[in-house]
């Protein structure tokens, strides 16, 4: 069986990533991301002049923290809650009455996310540039191994927004598992550094695609010396690469699973029984 996808629903779904980011980039919520850029901003002004541990800069270490954050919310996070709100709401439903129409639809969200992600990062690092600028990796060689760690952590990050977004079935699901990612970013060295947690809490964050991503961006952002906060005193980037390409992997095939069986169960009784629980409960 052919499974390649016509050009046509390729350019359809670039369209529709053109139309769907001009309308969220034209409202207060797409506004919103600019203004969560210079909260962040502001929260590493404060620490501008702050050593962390005698080994790095606060500034600097929580600059690759927020942006950690920034690729593992934007690119797992947010698929996962429009694909909830897209089933409830029947935009699913009349994707896939239309040939290619969920093909189509998911691709344009693969094209969508990572430049939203871009838009949501840029203004960050132009306040960063601005109030600490030595936070910023040092050197054209730093910039590209920041920028392909980026793109390797969204890769490994999109299809397990898939995942969650075809798994749970009403967005107060997809809010625990929100917490419950958050809660992950938390204990993985996004903010203060995983050598300060037990050697059992170490060893769980590291079966997370979440740590590898921190891991990858502080190696690429912060100096050799930050590397003695980490576990085993040094950055293991061709491990990292490795652990990424694998959960993308791994992701990419469960996603296909999950989404195709999704694809099946979307009906107008289905929708409709969605739409009656969030009359009924809220949610």
């Amino acid at each position: 069986m052919n499974r390649r996808i016509p050009a046509s629903v390729v350019r359809a779904a670039a369209r529709q990533a053109q139309v769907a980011m001009t309308r969220k980039y034209t409202s207060p919520q797409g506004l919103g991301a600019i203004g969560t850029a210079a909260f962040l901003v502001v929260i590493i002004w404060f620490f501008r002049d702050t050593e962390f541990m005698d080994a790095v800069g606060a500034a600097a270490y929580l600059f690759a923290g927020f942006l950690a954050l920034t690729v593992v919310s934007g690119a797992m996070l947010t698929i996962a809650s429009e694909i909830q709100l897209e089933r409830e709401s029947g935009t699913l439903l009349r994707a896939k009455a239309i040939p290619h129409g969920i093909t189509g639809h998911l691709l344009a969200k693969l094209i969508s996310v990572p430049i939203e992600l871009a838009i949501a990062i840029v203004p960050l690092l132009i306040g960063i540039a601005l109030i600490a600028p030595e936070a910023l990796p040092s050197g054209a060689g730093r910039w590209v191994v920041l920028l392909a760690t980026i793109l390797l952590g969204t890769t490994s990050m999109l299809p397990w927004g898939a995942v969650l977004g075809s798994i749970f079935r009403s967005m107060m699901g997809i809010s625990v598992a929100m917490l419950v990612i958050y809660g992950v970013t938390a204990v993985s060295g996004f903010f203060f550094p995983v050598t300060m947690l037990p050697g059992w809490a170490q060893a769980l964050v590291q079966l997370t695609p979440i740590y590898w991503v921190g891991l990858g961006i502080r190696g690429a952002m912060l100096p050799d010396e930050a590397a003695a906060l980490e576990i085993g005193e040094v950055w293991r980037s061709e491990l990292t690469v490795l652990v990424l390409v694998g959960w993308a992997v791994l992701g990419l095939v469960l996603a296909s699973v999950f989404l195709r069986r999704m694809a099946r169960r979307q009906s107008g009784s289905a929708v409709a029984a969605a739409r009656e629980r969030v009359m009924a409960r809220g949610y």
